[in-house]
């Protein structure tokens, strides 16, 4: 029994020397992708953020180059069709809000999205 036990540690000493050797000399190798390659969940997810980041610094050269980033051909009309389609399956209303800001900026407001965007003012003559 002591012999099995011994045998036991020495092989796991062995096993983790081996792995620490072979860790630190065997680099590893980078896992990049570009946005625009990405899953289109993943894309969707993205877009998300951007119309976060917007509501929260209004940078809107910032947004267009991110969302350049995505290399959609129709950055305004994908953002207007996320919108809706996030509307239509009841997500999050801070990204439907944030995301209908964004189509809104770009000059795309459907009646859905009217709910999820701050009132304008009106003027009284």
């Amino acid at each position: 029994m002591r012999r099995a036990f011994l045998t036991l540690l020495i092989g796991l000493g062995f096993g983790a020397l081996g792995g620490a050797i072979f860790g630190w000399y065997v680099p590893i190798q980078p896992a990049s992708t570009k946005i625009d390659q990405l899953h289109p969940d993943y894309k969707a997810d993205y877009a998300v953020m951007v119309g976060a980041a917007y509501a929260v610094d209004g940078d809107w050269d910032m947004v267009q180059v991110r969302l350049g980033r995505l290399a959609e051909p129709d950055p305004a009309g994908y953002i207007a069709l996320l919108t809706e389609q996030y509307i239509a399956e009841g997500r999050n209303p801070d990204d439907i809000r944030n995301l209908a800001r964004l189509a809104s900026r770009f000059g795309y407001t459907t009646p859905p999205m009217l709910p999820y965007l701050p009132p304008t003012p009106t003027l009284n003559p």
